[in-house]
């Protein structure tokens, strides 16, 4: 699947939360992952990351576009 940007105010929200280090919900279609939010990610010819630490130190990387919801935990 071709990676589809999200829009610029989304990725404002996005950043904020990992400066902040926020603790976040992330829905994706079938799963939901709750962790800390730590950066944003761009591999080229893949799309755009978030990358969180989930509760139990692993590390989760969710393409941005296919994120349905986030907030705070």
């Amino acid at each position: 699947m071709n990676y589809q940007p999200i829009k610029c105010s989304d990725y404002d929200q996005l950043e904020l939360y990992c400066m902040h280090g926020n603790n976040v919900s992330v829905t994706l279609a079938t799963l939901t992952i709750k962790g800390v939010a730590k950066t944003l990610e761009t591999v080229k010819g893949e799309g755009e990351f978030l990358i969180l630490q989930t509760a139990n130190n692993n590390i989760a990387k969710i393409r941005l576009d296919e994120i349905k919801t986030i907030s705070l935990a």
